[in-house]
């Protein structure tokens, strides 16, 4: 993964990131900001380097509502 990649979603504000994964997943934003926000603060309490999180968290929550959408249809 290029640097490109990486900072465009460290500088997203989480608003803006509950957005895009709202678009990219096909979900509620509702949904997106509930599942996110549980995860960001696990990834939050357990990351001892926080570079990387606003990445880590963006993919770990695209996963779990793709995984999400694909059992419910």
């Amino acid at each position: 993964m290029s640097n490109q990649a990486i900072i465009p979603q460290e500088l997203a504000s989480p608003e803006s990131e509950i957005e895009l994964l709202a678009r990219e997943t096909d979900t509620p934003v509702e949904i997106v900001h509930e599942i996110y926000t549980i995860e960001r603060a696990k990834l939050d309490r357990a990351a001892r380097i926080k570079t990387y999180v606003p990445v880590l968290i963006h993919r770990h929550v695209k996963e779990l509502l793709q995984t999400r959408r694909s059992s419910i249809h």
